[in-house]
């Protein structure tokens, strides 16, 4: 984690979210809040994750459970463009292919 904490920002996009700062065990709620927030009829959800800085154990059961989610309504959670340090993670963790990730050039 960085020395200066970089609050989670969460912007609404015409599709999703777009996700800046860090996503830990202090922000994970606030994401997971956001995310239950969605229509169930709402389609495909995209979470653009290019500008976050930091993401821990929280924040990836917060993905997963959304990703589950999705999956039971029928729909995808697209993680666009992830951060190095994000995809770092899900390499490390095995949810590369797992989880819907899309990079700029897909």
């Amino acid at each position: 984690m960085s020395n200066t904490v970089q609050p989670l920002t969460v912007s609404p996009t015409p599709t999703g979210f777009h996700l800046s700062g860090e996503i830990d065990s202090g922000t994970a709620d606030t994401l997971a809040n956001h995310l239950r927030s969605i229509d169930a009829n709402s389609g495909d959800v995209e979470l653009h994750m290019s500008n976050v800085d930091f993401i821990d154990s929280s924040g990836l059961r917060v993905l997963i459970e959304a990703h589950q989610e999705a999956v039971r309504r029928g729909h995808r959670l697209v993680i666009v463009e992830p951060s190095a340090i994000v995809a770092r993670l899900f390499d490390i963790s095995g949810l590369t292919s797992y989880l819907h990730v899309k990079q700029s050039s897909e």
